[in-house]
């Protein structure tokens, strides 16, 4: 639910209180996701050599202290883009450890078996809890943002007691207790000798720079300057979005044991993904446009929960969750380099060239990923 509030609530201060331009909004939504590019690996290698429950317990805590402290700035009336830049890269960099320490939490919760079903599960419920904090954002335009930052920083409190009765995860032996960056070239190397691993990986970061960059940093301007929408109509947006994400990752939770080529489920919907993509740009009737961001959502529910569940399944427990650091710095490495792109392309060609032409990048990445790769041939059992 935080992250939920947080992706309405962010880009509403910037766009639309602050009415900065398409390049500054690309700026801070690089802000909020570059930390990810520097302490995903490391969060990914702290969790190897740590108690995973341990460590999500104290990011909790952190996390509900930013959203605190700018309800108190904007209660007094100083609210600025500078400050909004290092809020968001503080919040990022919290994500960064707190992503990797939760990923590896999951094998020890679920049986043996279990786990394509537990991902896609975990995954639903992750965007539900999106869904209901994109709800209560869209109340900014109401009662302001103070009063929502207050209620995020509560919801992570509580998420505190949740992580309290977890189990800990199972112990497993680490041979290597090298520096920092033997440790990450040892989970880069671990990727590349995978068949199974590399092009997931890969396309996962294709995803961050030519998917999320335009989600982060076009969609609220297209909202605020084509449609001239606020924090209803973007919180639309964003609902029919995880709408779709929901109802993908429900549906392949029920069919999580019957899927096995999971590869060429990802590519296909990768590729639906990027029709969607060059769709919205032609930029049709708000109503129209909401009904393709739905479509779009229901890409990336299948593939969010089938990439997630290959590099889980794959991983040997010594690397999973640099291996996951990995799989989640495709969205926080590629998603600032995409939300600088898309927002530069914006700002100089407009709304339409931001969304037709990442959706041809993507077209081609996906092309030769299944040229270079087995991805659609390649089984993927627990």
């Amino acid at each position: 639910m935080p992250l939920g509030v947080q992706m309405v609530l962010f880009p509403w201060l910037v766009a639309v209180v602050l009415r900065m331009d398409a390049f500054a909004v690309g700026l801070a939504q690089a802000a909020l996701m570059a930390p990810g590019l520097l302490f995903l690996p490391l969060g990914g290698l702290v969790a190897d050599r740590g108690n995973a429950r341990r460590l999500l317990l104290r990011y909790h805590l952190f996390y509900a202290v930013p959203p605190l402290l700018l309800a108190v700035v904007l209660t007094a009336g100083g609210l600025s883009y500078p400050l909004l830049i290092a809020y968001g890269v503080v919040v990022g960099a919290i994500s960064a450890f707190a992503v990797p320490a939760r990923d590896a939490l999951l094998p020890a919760v679920v049986k043996t078996g279990d786990l394509p079903r537990a991902v896609a599960l975990v995954t639903a419920l992750q965007f539900v809890g999106q869904l209901l904090g994109i709800a209560v954002a869209s109340l900014a335009d109401r009662f302001g943002a103070a009063p929502l930052l207050v209620f995020n920083a509560a919801s992570l409190l509580l998420g505190c007691l949740v992580v309290l009765r977890l189990p800990d995860s199972a112990p497993h032996p680490t041979a290597e207790r090298g520096g920092f960056w033997r440790s990450l070239a040892e989970g880069v190397a671990e990727a590349a000798k995978s068949d199974q691993l590399w092009p997931v990986l890969l396309l996962n970061f294709g995803i961050g720079v030519f998917y999320v960059g335009p989600f982060m940093a076009v969609m609220l301007l297209v909202v605020r300057d084509i449609y001239a929408g606020g924090a209803l109509e973007l919180s639309y947006v964003n609902l029919a979005f995880w709408a779709g994400t929901i109802a993908a990752s429900m549906a392949l939770a029920d069919l999580a044991r019957r899927v096995t080529r999971r590869g060429r489920l990802l590519a296909v919907a990768l590729t639906i993904g990027a029709v969607v993509l060059a769709a919205m740009s032609t930029l049709p009737p708000f109503a129209a446009f909401a009904a393709l961001i739905l479509v779009w959502g229901v890409g990336a529910g299948i593939t969010m929960t089938q990439g997630r569940t290959i590099v889980q399944i794959v991983s040997p427990p010594t690397h999973r969750a640099r291996l996951m650091s990995l799989f989640q710095l495709g969205f926080g490495g590629g998603g600032p380099i995409g939300s600088l792109l898309t927002g530069s392309i914006c700002a100089v060609w407009g709304e339409k060239a931001a969304m037709l032409l990442p959706a041809l990048a993507m077209a081609l990445l996906i092309v030769f990923v299944l040229v270079r790769s087995r991805l659609w041939t390649m089984r993927t059992v627990e």
